[in-house]
């Protein structure tokens, strides 16, 4: 692999992460994170969220709150790159 690449995937870029729900009432409806050129899965990026703060990791680390990638609902499994949508939910409840 060239150089060139490599430093390239190793760069952070910064990233929109979207809240919804419960967990947007605990943060906000948004927020940014450094996230590498090449990705990290969605369970990393919760648990760098995470340990941002108190109020970040009870609101994240919840076992109703799920995350979607690019609007599509998504295991912790999933890999994420920066130049898509990544967002954090409660489970929303219908009537």
């Amino acid at each position: 692999m060239p150089i060139w690449r490599r430093s390239r995937e190793m760069e952070a870029m910064m990233t929109r992460i979207l809240f919804f729900g419960r967990v947007a009432e605990r943060l906000g409806a948004e927020c940014t994170l450094d996230l590498p050129a090449a990705g990290a899965s969605l369970g990393e990026i919760r648990h760098l969220l995470a340990a941002r703060d108190e109020a970040a990791a009870d609101a994240l680390l919840r076992t109703d709150v799920r995350a979607s990638l690019d609007q599509v609902v998504a295991g912790d499994d999933v890999q994420a790159r920066p130049d898509q949508e990544i967002a954090f939910f409660s489970i929303f409840s219908g009537g």
